[in-house]
């Protein structure tokens, strides 16, 4: 894979960028780099942040060093929908003719407002009586995926394609040989499980808490300015033995929440899918590096945990060696990055 193509992640909190170069199945990196996202983000409607954001994101490139204008971009989680369906046996024919008709179904949006996209997860091998299959859907308002392009395009980029940051996380992370993992990506301002297998991915969920929760909970509990609680967090985290564990008092009730989503994924995973026993939590984003929260994570669920590098198996040299431990930190753009 030549490396004319880049991953753009465009978060609610960093702009990310990842250039990766696979040849010869090695694959190498080229560029990466951040910047911290304008006021508003994406989120906004507001003309001056849309362009305060265009201008973010082509000094994040240039400041990257990117050495083409061909973009893969990351779809937050919250904006899409996606669904995974059971359906009967069906043609790709058959299924193409009908999909329209099954996704209004399941999908809370008007069909004729949004960008489908679906991807057969299972098909049994021949159409035996009472057969199944398991279909993925992703529907994308069209006013969502306009707002991205323009934004994209006012940065001298040329778009070519737009995917979700859970296929994303689940490419840079697993491989089809792995046993069903759920990915759990720590952001500022929000959480998102990935339930992936054999490539797939099965179930996703996006959590309104995130690393900011946590902070604000810390200086509502100790009355203390944003930058001390910040402290505090990255410090003392979940540890009991440290700060005769008042910190982890505090943050625990809030990763429950975590938890108890976490658990919910299990069970949709043993009621919807063939063979899934899930094997492992793999960590990602900003929040992952919380003290004692993977020790946390495999205590309450009993499984094993690890902090997810999407660098873990390139080659080691140049910029890979520049940016030691921050595999985790580019997981979306680096997914982003090895789409073929």
């Amino acid at each position: 894979m030549a490396a004319n193509i880049f991953g753009l992640d465009i978060g609610r909190s960093f702009i990310k960028v990842v250039q990766v170069e696979v040849r010869n199945d090695k694959k190498r990196l080229l560029a990466a780099g951040s910047l911290k996202t304008p006021p508003g983000g994406m989120q906004s409607e507001s003309p001056i942040d849309l362009k305060n954001l265009s201008e973010a994101i082509r000094n994040c490139v240039n400041q990257a060093k990117i050495t083409t204008d061909k973009c893969v971009v990351s779809l937050i989680e919250s904006q899409v929908v996606a669904r995974l369906i059971q359906l009967p046996y069906l043609t790709d024919k058959e299924l193409a003719a009908a999909i329209n008709w099954e996704a209004e179904q399941y999908i809370p949006l008007p069909i004729k407002d949004v960008f489908l996209q679906y991807k057969v997860v299972s098909r049994p091998q021949n159409a035996t009586n009472g057969a199944k299959m398991d279909v993925l859907l992703i529907a994308s308002p069209k006013r969502v995926i306009r707002k991205y392009l323009d934004v994209v395009r006012n940065a001298t980029l040329r778009p070519e394609s737009l995917e979700t940051e859970s296929i994303a996380l689940t490419r840079a992370l697993t491989k089809p040989q792995d046993p069903p993992t759920i990915i759990v990506s720590l952001g500022a301002f929000s959480s998102e499980l990935v339930m992936a297998y054999e490539g797939n991915v099965l179930f996703t969920r996006s959590i309104a808490a995130g690393g900011i929760t946590l902070t604000k909970a810390i200086m509502a509990e100790f009355n203390l300015p944003q930058s001390q609680a910040e402290e505090y967090k990255q410090t003392y985290g979940i540890m009991e033995d440290k700060l005769s564990g008042k910190v982890a008092a505090v943050l625990k009730p809030i990763l429950d929440i975590l938890i108890s989503e976490i658990t919910k994924a299990i069970e949709f995973a043993h009621s919807h899918v063939e063979n899934s026993q899930i094997g492992r939590i793999v960590m990602c984003g900003g929040g992952a590096y919380l003290p004692g929260l993977s020790e946390f994570l495999a205590q309450r669920t009993s499984l094993e945990v690890s902090l997810g590098d999407s660098w873990a198996d390139f080659v080691k040299e140049g910029v890979v060696l520049k940016l030691p431990g921050q595999g985790s930190f580019y997981c979306v753009s680096t997914g982003l990055a090895l789409r073929r």
